[in-house]
């Protein structure tokens, strides 16, 4: 009867053992989850060099912490709006840092729009490096770092920020492709996106001041 018991205690185990890892890229951190617009907006950082072509708000400071995803952990992710300093227009920048226990050959980033069509975004960047080697007689490998940044349409991060719900933990899922079909999945905040464009129209209309 023990015997039994312990069997079925380990059937009903396992299949939750096997969920867990897909919690780990297809649902937000709590304490990021938890975070509002508002908390994005109140840490947007807005700097504007006159050398530059683009005043830039960035939600860089508005959640520091590293988090899991399906094939790497992302270290940074966060998301830019450059306003052109003769034009006035807005493009939107998102930033991803990976870091992978071995080189990885990404080649772009898809994503599903809003109509329900398939969206490929190339890279604006690139970087490459390697981190946390071993000493040189140590046992183990460095870690492969990739840092990409993309754009995404005016319409695309309206959709995002419109998925906002307090509390939700799902994320605006991308996908970041590799010839060899190892994508890496991640993900963006709604409340991200909604903070941003809550700040770069407060700071439009004369309400932040830059730094």
């Amino acid at each position: 009867m023990i015997r039994r018991m312990k069997l079925a205690m380990l059937a009903i185990a396992t299949p939750l053992a096997a969920a867990t890892p897909a919690l780990a890229y297809e649902r937000l951190p709590t304490g990021l989850a938890k975070l509002s617009p508002a908390d994005f907006a109140s840490k947007v950082q807005i700097v504007d060099d006159p050398s530059e072509p683009a005043i830039v708000l960035s939600t860089r400071d508005g959640y520091k912490q590293g988090r899991s995803v399906k094939g790497a952990r992302a270290e940074d992710v966060y998301l830019q709006a450059l306003v052109d300093r003769k034009t006035g227009a807005v493009s939107w920048r998102v930033w991803h840092e990976l870091s992978m226990g071995s080189q990885r050959k990404i080649s772009s980033v898809q994503y599903q729009a809003g109509n329900g069509k398939l969206e490929q975004a190339d890279f604006l960047t690139m970087d490459n490096w390697l981190d946390q080697c071993p000493a040189t007689d140590g046992i183990g490998s460095c870690n492969h770092v990739v840092r990409v940044a993309f754009e995404l349409s005016d319409e695309t991060i309206r959709e995002i920020a419109n998925a906002y719900r307090p509390g939700e933990r799902t994320p605006w899922r991308l996908r970041f492709k590799e010839a060899n079909g190892r994508d890496i999945l991640s993900g963006i905040a709604p409340a991200e996106a909604a903070g941003l464009i809550n700040s770069l129209e407060s700071w439009s209309q004369g309400g932040s001041k830059s730094n």
